[in-house]
């Protein structure tokens, strides 16, 4: 897989690119904290095979691309994506986003309907109006007490493990010893959790979130996925069942006993979701449920 350098408003963003047999194009974004482009997805473009061209986006203070000491909110991370596109030259795609990267792809598909063919929101930022317990949840992100426990967390991979199974993964089994020093390593940066801070002390309003990606969810035009896990706590099911009845063209897909990275909890029944989905004809009942 090659890596594609772009300048985007003076950073560098560092995308991969995989080749496919077709013209159809799959855009993937991943999500915030410790998480980046392969992190997220690098299963999930192994299980794809070859039919799809495949880009991956490591977004600003993530992965490879640049880590700047600035603001970052989801606007900046739309515009930005926006530029990726272009500079890319991709006219028509599929998008597919993860938490974080499930509120970019809402808003980039609200202004760029025209380039995006199909939406994929996997546990996505952006289906409620405030985080769950939100007002505790905003006090915690502005706290000294929210980077002590990072500090914490990053001296033991028991602890990263710990973290893990509590909020990404339900099945213990699935978390892999690679995966635990994989996030450990991330974990060592010094610029590791910076971006996600910055974007959470800004996104958390005193009441609800700042930028608001619900009221927009009516407008999207395109055939969407809405992928949940059964037990995640950031974006609980209730909110992805709701924001299914509102998009209009839109089908659900409840990962069982996942929490909140179900593609890679189970990757091989997310891609075969996904598969199914991009190879769907026409128009799709509005909320028709997946198994």
């Amino acid at each position: 897989m090659e890596q594609i350098k772009l300048r985007v408003q003076g950073y560098t963003i560092n995308v991969y690119h995989q080749p496919g047999e077709t013209g159809e194009k799959l855009m993937l974004l991943h999500g915030g904290g410790l998480d980046n482009a392969m992190l997220s997805w690098s299963e999930v473009i192994r299980l794809m095979g070859s039919r799809y061209e495949i880009y991956a986006v490591d977004m600003l203070g993530y992965g490879l691309s640049d880590k700047p000491d600035i603001t970052y909110t989801v606007p900046l991370y739309v515009d930005l994506f926006d530029e990726v596109v272009k500079q890319l030259g991709i006219e028509r795609m599929s998008l597919a986003g993860i938490s974080l990267g499930g509120g970019v792809s809402i808003g980039f598909a609200v202004r760029n309907p025209q380039t995006v063919e199909k939406l994929i929101l996997v546990d996505s930022l952006g289906l409620s109006e405030r985080m769950r317990f939100h007002k505790l949840s905003r006090w915690l992100v502005y706290s000294k007490l929210y980077t002590k426990m990072y500090e914490q967390m990053c001296k033991s991979k028991r602890l990263v493990k710990w973290s893990i199974a509590a909020s990404l993964i339900g099945d213990k089994e699935k978390i892999s010893d690679e995966m635990v020093t994989e996030v450990f390593t991330l974990a060592q940066s010094e610029t590791g959790f910076r971006a996600f801070n910055s974007l959470q002390q800004y996104e958390m309003g005193p009441d609800r979130i700042t930028t608001d990606l619900t009221s927009h969810l009516c407008e999207l035009s395109m055939p969407v996925l809405l992928v949940n896990g059964e037990r995640d706590a950031a974006v609980p099911l209730k909110s992805a069942i709701a924001a299914s009845k509102v998009i209009r063209r839109c089908q659900l897909h409840i990962m069982k006993g996942c929490k909140h990275v179900p593609q890679m909890e189970r990757p091989e029944e997310f891609v075969q979701v996904l598969k199914t989905f991009l190879q769907q004809k026409g128009r799709e009942p509005a909320d028709q449920l997946l198994k």
